[in-house]
């Protein structure tokens, strides 16, 4: 069982979870939600390695934002420049944006929009009962509605933006969204990968679309499924051997 640990303006209940404040929405923080944040298991391998991926002076895309707890922690991080914060599914805008207030945090954009490679104006969101699920794809797990979200140009968010560091949960959208991007700029790619969306064989494409473009695999920051890409360079550090 979750503990609400105090109540916002609006009376609703608030639970800590990892030094996170969040409201008690149950629209939201549905029981398989509740059992992940009770257990300390939900977005724990995400928010695991932030320290030490993060430095001073980067510029981060956040990319399926969720609600709100990746982009807390990453605006907790010393001297990160400026994070911006995008989420396909617009009923969770409002609470991403509580989250933020609740925890004091300041300096994050919160963007309601798809990131294509296409020119497609729009594009289509399928809604699931826990907000973990949903994604832009129909299946393999069932929807309960859809909705038409706006779209941005990735490669041109990146540039405008200055982002040299993304940080990715789009539940198998990462397959695709690398493919035709331009990430020349990007230094770090900080993602989760959805086998049981896309298969295996999607994952591998993922890695090899990412090598053609410089990211090496970073074993160092990764676990299981979420997974850090990394231009290595003239800096590449060998690691002592411990054991």
């Amino acid at each position: 069982m979750i503990e609400i640990k105090a109540y916002d303006f609006s009376g609703r209940g608030v639970i800590e979870y990892f030094g996170v404040l969040l409201p008690f929405e149950p629209q939201i923080i549905t029981p398989a939600i509740q059992t992940a944040i009770a257990e300390s298991r939900f977005e724990f391998e995400e928010s695991k390695y932030i320290p030490e991926i993060i430095r001073a002076g980067d510029r981060i895309l956040e990319i399926g934002a969720g609600i709100g707890f990746i982009s807390t922690l990453l605006s907790r991080q010393t001297g990160v420049e400026r994070i911006i914060a995008v989420e396909a599914n617009p009923l969770l805008m409002n609470y991403i944006a509580d989250v933020h207030d609740l925890n004091n945090v300041s300096g994050v954009e919160r963007m309601n929009t798809v990131l294509t490679n296409s020119s497609e104006e729009q594009a289509t969101f399928y809604l699931r009962d826990d907000f973990w699920m949903g994604s832009i794809f129909p299946e393999p797990n069932p929807y309960h509605s859809s909705v038409e979200v706006p779209t941005t140009r990735f490669s041109d968010l990146l540039w405008n933006e200055d982002i040299n560091v993304i940080v990715c949960d789009i539940e198998g959208g990462e397959t695709i969204l690398f493919q035709d991007a331009d990430l020349s700029g990007v230094d770090r790619i900080y993602l989760e990968v959805h086998d049981h969306v896309t298969g295996l064989a999607s994952v591998g494409r993922l890695f090899a679309d990412l090598a053609a473009k410089g990211f090496i695999y970073d074993p160092r920051h990764s676990e299981g499924s979420v997974i850090l890409f990394q231009k290595v360079g003239d800096n590449d550090i060998v690691r002592p051997f411990s054991g």
